[in-house]
């Protein structure tokens, strides 16, 4: 037998490929922010909420560094029965765990971002909402050094009713 068709034992096995890589990744990212769902806000399950107008608004540019406050009338006056109920996260609170809460929220969140933007506490409130409930959130608020508070609202003309 000539030596031209002679195999060579000494290479071993060819290499994989790794040109179609990138093309998996790319489809495999593609189908996950499809699939993926942004979890909306549950507070419609606690509270009724109207927000108030305001005649211009911006936009946040960190949504991840915010942390999120309701205020407005309970659904359930049976199992909360006062004229306001507070939600931080989604969840019902009071007045008094704004303190522990931000503490939880600031150490949730770390490196660059934080000290770059800081925490910023978003609070939507119920456009009929005492101006009383409003100041003892804001005094918890105080007291907790959490001074980056942003309102949302609707955009309107705040002075028609």
């Amino acid at each position: 037998m000539s030596q031209k068709f002679k195999r060579d034992s000494s290479k071993g096995m060819p290499a994989v490929s790794t040109a179609a890589l990138p093309d998996i990744v790319f489809m495999l990212l593609f189908f996950f922010m499809v699939a993926a769902a942004i979890k909306p806000s549950e507070y419609q399950k606690y509270i009724e909420l109207e927000p108030a107008t305001a005649a211009s608004l911006q936009n946040i540019v960190k949504k991840d560094m915010i942390a999120y406050m309701y205020l407005g009338t309970p659904k359930n006056r049976s199992q909360y029965p006062q004229e306001f109920l507070l939600l931080l996260n989604d969840k019902p609170a009071q007045i008094t765990d704004i303190r522990g809460w931000i503490g939880d929220e600031t150490s949730k969140r770390n490196g660059q971002d934080l000290l770059e933007y800081g925490l910023i506490t978003q609070m939507t409130i119920d456009k009929d909402a005492r101006v009383g409930f409003v100041q003892a959130i804001k005094e918890q608020l105080s007291y907790a050094q959490a001074f980056n508070v942003s309102y949302a609202g609707i955009e309107g003309d705040p002075t028609v009713d």
